[in-house]
This record gives C-alpha cells, structure tokens and sequence, in this order.
C-alpha cells in the first residue's frame, strides 16, 4: 500500500488499510473499501494529512502502527476512567494510582516486546479523540526515547506514566480555549500554561507518584534557551524527564491534525525539530529520538535526484536518509525495482531529494 495524501485522494482508489477512530473499534472507513466522493470530503472535513491506498506496484506492503489498534484502545479506555477520576475527585485516588501504574506497565511491556524500536509508518489520526491519542503517543515515544538512552525498566515505566500524565492538567481548562483556532488572548494563554502546575498540585497528593514523574510533568513545556513555561528554566536545570517530554509532545502535536490546522508531514516536522535542537530541545535526547522515528515511513511516496518516483518498502537502523525503496515511474529504472540506497554501491549517487506532495507529480497510472 501506498500513502497518500489527502488532496490526491481520487473516488475509486482502493483503501489500503482502514482508518480507525481510537474511541471506537468501528473503523471510520474499512480496507478494500472502494473511496467515494463523500468520503474524500470527510477525510478533509478531519483535517486527515492522508490515508493508505493500494496500487499494483505495493500488494506485499503492509503498514502497522507501532502500537496495536487493541492496545491503544485499551489504553484509551483506562485513560479515560483516569481523567473521569481526575475531574471528579479533588484528591487522587488510590484506584486511580492503580489504575495509572497497570496501564503504564502494560504499554511499556509491549514496546519493549517489539523487534524493532522504530515508529516506522504514517499514523493517521484524527482531533476527536485527540486527548487521549496524544498521551498515548507522547508516553510511546518518550519510552522509546528512553530505550535509546539507556534507561532501566523502572525508569521506562516512569516515562510511560509521565507520557500518560502530562497533559491531565489541561482538563481544569475549558475545551473552547484548548482547540481555539483564532490567537488566544493574554489571560486565556496564561490560563493553558498554568496546565503542567495544575496536573502536578494535584497529583503531588499521592505518594505513590514518582517525584520523577511529577518534575517530568511540570516541566514538558520548558526550552533549553529558558524561553518555556512555567519556571522558566534552562539547560540542564530542567529534568531529564521533562526533556524527553517535551521532545515527544511536540513531535505528536506536530504531525496530528487539529481542528484549526492540517498534520505536518513526517519529514517536516523532524526538520522543524532539528533547526530547535539546543535552543528549544536537548541535542542529546534529540539525536536519540531520531533513531527511533522514520524519516520515510514505509508506504511513503517519494522523488529521487533523477526524477524517479519512488515507493518507500523498508528502513534501515542507522540509515534513515537512506531507506529501501521500490521504483514506481523512472525513466532510468524498469517500474518495480527494488533498490536498498544503504548499501548497493551501484546506486551511490542515487538520492531522495523530497517526499511528494503535489498532484502533478504522481502518475496516476500507479493507481490503475
């Protein structure tokens, strides 16, 4: 299969993989589903970057989520009764602790289950359940990241929870100041900063909450420049925790569509990050973040420095700039032809320049 994004979308295009809604397990729209008109105005009306579609050149492609739709509904749910506990009780819960502890395990155990610690596919995910996908993925990646540093199975599970965490001080805010398309006024921007002290104050009442989590909490949103929010402080005076954090949190923000704005593409946001390491981010837990993010998600369309278009079919560790790739339309290369830029010194000069985002550039003839 094949991604595609969504003002190349065409009625009749063949869904490569269906489009899930973390809320439900009744996907928005199914595999093999043959698209219409109406759907490829829904998926717009969603804000949705694009979805998979299957084409001739891409039958054995198959693109998995790194975490199973199962698990993250799961999880989901145990978030939800979290927050439900949260809004509801002016202290925490010791069946919320319990709660927090089995659901940060459990997502910890299955990343570390995985044979490869790589988020290595487009995720499509839409705002209406944004709350709770968010958290799900910042606590992934944070873990990831933390898998790259080193960490211990103690630390991991303090990351996942904290991934899990860092946003519940956001549900003392009201909802039409978070997803506020127009610019926030001075008190209504004050109000969602206040969000990290707010998670904490509350959830510095139960004992069981790790200082490490709660230091990681308060300080998600703090910069390496000491530019950020709420203290203020800079470099190496912001926790670990909260560095990794603040990586994570910003990568998924970035490449999840919201109701005010589209996903960025995978490629642009690590760029975008990568022009903020040392000012806005820790170089060190950046670098380690790299390594775990694809740059060209398998099912990737993309342009080579000899005009070829190109299918993205696998990433290498260690090569992310140079992945395994199938041509799709060449004029130098037969249509199919499996080419590892890694390491087949025949194709050394052979480069991606861009992933494709223009109608005109792909041959709708793929899709036939």
């Amino acid at each position: 299969m094949i991604f595609v994004l969504t003002p190349q979308l065409k009625p009749g295009m063949i869904i490569g993989q269906s489009v899930m809604n973390d809320a439900t397990v009744v996907p928005l729209l199914v595999e093999g589903q043959k698209l219409t008109l109406q759907n490829i105005k829904r998926l717009r009306s969603l804000n949705l970057p694009g979805i998979y579609i299957k084409t001739k050149y891409s039958e054995d492609i198959i693109a998995q989520g790194f975490i199973s739709p199962e698990l993250k509904h799961k999880v989901t749910n145990e978030l939800k009764a979290i927050c439900k506990s949260y809004t509801q009780s002016s202290i925490i819960t010791p069946a919320m602790v319990t709660r927090l502890a089995e659901v940060s395990q459990s997502l910890m155990d299955y990343v570390l289950s995985k044979d490869e610690y790589l988020v290595n596919m487009v995720e499509i995910k839409t705002f209406d359940n944004y709350t709770f996908s968010h958290s799900i993925n910042v606590a992934t990646l944070a873990t990831l990241i933390g898998i790259q540093l080193g960490y211990s199975r103690l630390s991991l599970q303090e990351l996942t929870s904290a991934g899990l965490m860092h946003d519940l001080g956001k549900l003392e805010i009201p909802l039409d100041i978070i997803n506020k398309p127009a610019t926030l006024t001075d008190d209504e921007y004050h109000l969602v900063q206040s969000h990290p002290e707010r998670a904490v104050r509350r959830l510095k009442t139960s004992v069981k909450i790790s200082r490490t989590v709660l230091d990681g909490i308060c300080s998600h949103h703090e910069k390496m420049d000491g530019s950020g929010y709420p203290l203020g402080l800079a470099g190496s005076n912001i926790p670990l925790c909260g560095r990794i954090l603040a990586v994570a949190d910003v990568y998924d923000a970035l490449t999840t569509s919201r109701a005010y704005r589209p996903a960025w593409q995978t490629k642009e946001a690590l760029e975008y990050m990568a022009n903020c390491g040392g000012t806005h981010f820790d170089s060190d837990i950046l670098n380690a973040f790299f390594k775990t993010v694809a740059v060209y998600p398998v099912g990737s369309m993309v342009k080579l420095n000899d005009d070829s278009i190109a299918l993205v079919t696998k990433n290498l560790q260690g090569h992310m700039m140079r992945p395994v790739i199938r041509i799709l339309h060449s004029i130098f290369h037969a249509p199919g032809t499996e080419i590892s830029l890694a390491d087949d010194p025949y194709y050394a000069a052979l480069s991606i320049i861009k992933s494709l985002n223009a109608d005109n550039e792909i041959p709708m003839e793929i899709f036939e």
